[in-house]
């Protein structure tokens, strides 16, 4: 199993469409490629995870849809409780 190895074609297979007589195309790698894609996956992952922002949530390891709605539900518990009123037009003088 070689990284540089070209992709052989899918296996293209045809799906019903649900509540309809229409067929929608299916491609099915070969388990060669797969496993290449696991590769470069568990290779890559780790390394760009870090780069992405802490409050993304969308097509991520360990991360749902009931994450990100939890997340807002805290963002927006965490309103700012008090307000701060200064007088600074004398500091400059």
């Amino acid at each position: 199993l070689t990284l540089g190895a070209k992709a052989q074609p899918v296996r293209r297979v045809w799906i019903p469409k649900p509540d309809t007589t229409e067929l929608r195309p299916l491609g099915i790698p070969v388990m060669a490629d797969r496993a290449r894609q696991a590769l470069v996956k568990v290779v890559l992952e780790p390394e760009w995870e870090a780069h992405f922002e802490p409050n993304s949530y969308g097509f991520r390891p360990g991360r749902s849809c009931h994450d990100a709605i939890e997340a807002i539900f805290t963002a927006i518990g965490h309103k700012a409780k008090y307000v701060l009123e200064a007088d600074i037009a004398q500091c400059f003088d």
